[in-house]
This record gives C-alpha cells, sequence and structure tokens, in this order.
C-alpha cells in the first residue's frame, strides 16, 4: 500500500476510495468521505507527486471532483520539455468553470408524462 493510501486510510476513517490511479508521476485518489450520509457527504480529490507533496481539494459533488481529476490527468499527460504546466483555477473558481462549460454542453430537455 503506497504512503498516500496508508495516509488517506489514517487522516479519513470513514471515507471510501472511489478511484485511485498511480502514473510514473502522480498517485490520485477521489474519495467519499461520509459515503453512509444522505446529507454533509463531501468528495475529495486527493494527490502526490511521490517527493513530498501532496495535495487535497474538496468537492460537494462527485462531477467537481472527477472533472478536477481529468483536468490533473491532462497536466500529467502533457510532456512539454521546458515549461510546467499549471492549474489556472483553484477551488470555488474552478468550480464556477465547471458550471459554466456544463451550462454551455447540457441541456435538461422536459417531455410528457415527466414527474
Amino acid at each position: 500500500m503506497s504512503l498516500l493510501k496508508a495516509g488517506i486510510k489514517e487522516d479519513h476513517p470513514e471515507s471510501v476510495i472511489l478511484f485511485e490511479l498511480q502514473t510514473d508521476t502522480v498517485e490520485m485518489f477521489i474519495i467519499s468521505t461520509d459515503p453512509d450520509a444522505e446529507w454533509n457527504n463531501d468528495f475529495v480529490l486527493i494527490w502526490g507527486d511521490y517527493v513530498a507533496n501532496v495535495w487535497e481539494e474538496k468537492f460537494s459533488h462527485l462531477s467537481q471532483a472527477t472533472a478536477r481529476m481529468a483536468q490533473l490527468m491532462y497536466v500529467c499527460e502533457q510532456d512539454a520539455e521546458g515549461e510546467t504546466i499549471m492549474f489556472e483555477k483553484h477551488g470555488d473558481e474552478f468550480v464556477s468553470a465547471w458550471d459554466n462549460f456544463l451550462k454551455e454542453t447540457t441541456s435538461a430537455i422536459k417531455y410528457e408524462g415527466a414527474k
């Protein structure tokens, strides 16, 4: 078991790991902080760089956490020699950008017989 995964079990004992991925440069997890609770369940994206750095970001919705994880995966996929690829938005700024993306790319269609 990785040190990061062991730390998650210690720091978030009631959590459930929903997703995990290890690459050559990063290790990432999405956890559900209280999966038995109907309310007050947060989703946390936790990742580390195998050096000494670990980051955590908390989200209200699983879609937000997985979108951020996808962005992290994109950053890791880049092979920009002599460059560092970084996040432009953090926290609430990222959530707002994600909400805007959803508004621009999805729609709800009402149909007869809907409850």
